[in-house]
């Protein structure tokens, strides 16, 4: 028994720990690509001064 709970205790904080992993890259990656596309929009936001949401 204290085998099985062992290794339940372990999956499950290994799962969590690949679960935040996934969240922290999936996140960096929109953070990325949103950067990418607001200074690649040629100076709209430069010419009126207001961020381009």
């Amino acid at each position: 028994m204290k085998w099985i709970l062992l290794i339940a205790t372990v999956v499950s904080l290994t799962s969590c720990n690949t679960m935040i992993g996934v969240w922290r890259d999936t996140k960096a990656g929109f953070n990325w690509t949103k950067e990418k596309m607001q200074n690649s929009g040629g100076g709209s936001q430069e010419q009126y001064g207001a961020p381009v949401y």
